[in-house]
């Protein structure tokens, strides 16, 4: 059948789209793909990996001696064997980490050994005896950085030259934490705080997406293809509300099971396939949610929580308790990422048709060239070690000011946050005091409807922002961390005043501009006719205004502005308008190409792609 609607049934998550095997050509742009990828120096070297791993074992042999040495201290003898267990998630362990890469790791620990006094330690002895004084002390340590009041609680450090972020819970069930615990047991949740239940489902969701995956070097392949692009095109940073590792390998995940035998390439397109036509109001699933009824557990359910019917993403996580891993994005985000769907199908599609190639898809996102107007962010401290914890905790509210962009214009003008950072060489604080990153404005869909001009003020936004930023609180003790000297400024710069080190970037954008080739013969007279032939292809009729694209045009078009650069109240129609030039003519795709794709085994047909995205 064609048609079918999405339930919670463990029979829905066993459908498949297709069972299609790889054709020669899937098989040889799959080749292609993978030798891009080495290529690029996305994959780790074999030497690299096996110093990764010595690494590892050397924080584990830390971690057991400061477990018999803490326990000792505590009256806990050398026959009960103390020992805890140390576990890898993230990108390490689905295995598409690159070079370079940080490691997320967690140590479960005993119950006599606290995250708070013994992990942490205390500041009136000077920490001693807790594993943040091990690790200081170590001559392997480069830097580290005590993270204790967020969401996890970790320890973010450099050893033996690899960024490493260590969380640590301990469980009340053990005196001993047996070798060969399963982590992804329910039981093992019982009685953990809500940091440690977070933590916990780090390991829990990795190894729940390997089990579910139908096919793991297929797998791997694409989401390292995929985060490759997210990355190039500005979309990977889940803090400002667009991917993070764990959302998009879940969607990754999805595409593999409804495309069980398919080759990465072919995985690739229909990724893209997929969730640029998706409804987002319906939440993307690998397996049932289930309530395994454990106390204080608050599991994913928009029936219940009123507040999860009005998230605007909804990526859910496989391991119990299900969370939603995209509850960060804003309708800003949303846009963005909506348009970025839209280009990687287009492009995929062409690379597919072999009328592009590989390195069309990850083209580096010419952020300075899409908007006339940015809100530039300065974040600065006194001292490097102040300036490490408020970049973390000022970059974390960023979702903050977006929203209130949002919410002070009526929703008419929306934020794209660029997702690099910068420094300004003539910064009198110093180079590891400062960082800068920019917001791009642009109008909504609503604000298009408005035939008037306006002005909008940003300032109300701005004030929000930076009293929310300033108001920063100790989790666990209530006491202010924010120190005299701490300060995230906000200032408006047209395009044309943009800083001169941002320059060399600007610069190479022309390089880097895709321009789709020419695939049809007959050309689409007007708007309507052009959306009536897309969906006669199986995509859908919305044209591609909203400035995330690619056009060797940008640096011609000239922009009328007359603010200043730093006034943000009076922001208006002329200034706020995308550059129409920076958005290339796409053509579409002919009914029988697609046609040529899906006897391949890629694509959905119309009807059951939305099928798949109804309740």
């Amino acid at each position: 059948a064609d048609f079918f609607v999405m339930s919670t049934t463990t029979d829905a998550f066993s459908r498949v789209i297709s069972n299609a095997p790889p054709t020669e050509m899937d098989v040889k742009q799959s080749a292609e793909l993978d030798a891009k990828l080495h290529e690029l120096d996305v994959y780790e070297s074999p030497d690299e990996c096996s110093r990764r791993e010595e690494v590892l074992g050397e924080l584990n042999a830390l971690l057991q001696e400061w477990v018999r040495e803490s326990s000792a201290r505590k009256g806990i003898t050398e026959d009960m064997r103390p020992r805890c267990n140390l576990y890898t998630f993230g990108s390490y362990r689905l295995g598409v980490h690159g070079p370079a890469a940080d490691i997320d790791t967690l140590c479960l620990g005993p119950r006599h050994l606290t995250r708070e006094d013994d992990f942490f330690g205390v500041e009136w002895n000077d920490y001693e005896g807790s594993f943040y004084d091990v690790m200081r002390k170590h001559p392997g340590t480069d830097s580290i950085v005590p993270v204790r009041d967020a969401i996890v609680p970790e320890i973010k450090t450099v050893f033996r030259g690899f960024e490493i972020d260590m969380a640590y819970t301990s469980l009340p069930s053990y005196t001993s934490v047996p070798e060969d615990l399963d982590v992804c047991q329910t039981s093992v949740l019982l009685n953990l705080d809500d940091p440690g239940v977070k933590s916990l489902n780090g390991c829990r969701v990795a190894d729940q997406l390997l089990r579910v995956v139908p096919n793991h070097d297929s797998f791997r392949v694409a989401l390292r293809t995929l985060r490759l692009w997210a990355a190039r095109r500005g979309v990977y940073s889940n803090v400002v509300g667009f991917f993070g590792g764990v959302n998009l390998a879940i969607l990754v995940a999805r595409v593999c099971q409804l495309y069980p035998n398919a080759a990465p390439s072919m995985i690739v397109y229909s990724f893209f396939q997929l969730w640029s036509t998706w409804q987002w109001t319906t939440p993307v699933m690998l397996v049932p949610i289930e309530d395994e009824g454990l106390p204080g557990m608050r599991v994913w359910d928009e029936r219940v929580n009123k507040a999860e019917r009005y998230q605007l993403m909804k990526i859910l996580t496989p391991a119990y308790p299900a969370q939603n891993s995209t509850f960060n994005v804003s309708v800003s985000t949303l846009e963005v990422l909506k348009k970025e769907f839209k280009r990687g199908k287009e492009v995929s599609k062409l690379i597919l048709l072999n009328k592009s190639k590989w390195d069309d898809l990850w083209i580096k996102l010419p952020f300075f060239s899409l908007y006339k107007n940015y809100l530039q962010v300065t974040v600065s401290a006194k001292t490097p070690e102040e300036f490490k914890t408020w970049e973390g905790w000022v970059g974390s509210r960023t979702k903050i000011l977006i929203q209130s962009i949002e919410n002070c214009t009526g929703g008419m003008m929306l934020a794209h946050p660029g997702t690099a950072r910068y420094k300004d060489p003539e910064w009198k604080g110093g180079e590891d005091c400062h960082v800068i990153y920019f917001l791009g404005l642009f109008p909504s869909a609503l604000k298009k409807e408005k035939k008037e001009k306006m002005s909008m003020n940003l300032n109300p936004a701005v004030e929000n922002f930076q009293m929310t930023v300033t108001s920063w609180m100790d989790r666990a003790t209530g006491e202010s961390n924010w120190v005299p000297g701490m300060s995230a400024q906000v200032k408006h710069v047209k395009r044309k005043e943009l800083p001169t080190f941002v320059a060399d970037e600007i610069k190479g954008y022309e390089k880097d501009v895709w321009v789709p080739p020419k695939v049809v013969a007959e050309k689409v007279e007007d708007e309507s006719s052009n959306g009536k032939k897309r969906r006669s292809n199986g995509e859908d009729g919305e044209d591609g205004d909203g400035g995330v694209e690619d056009s060797a045009a940008a640096s011609s078009k000239k922009a009328k502005n007359n603010l200043s650069a730093s006034d943000i109240s009076k922001i208006g129609d002329e200034n706020t308008e995308h550059d129409d030039s920076l958005v290339p003519e796409h053509d579409s795709i002919e009914t029988a190409a697609t046609e040529d794709i899906a006897k391949r085994g890629g694509g959905l047909k119309v009807s059951f792609a939305a099928a798949l995205s109804k309740k």
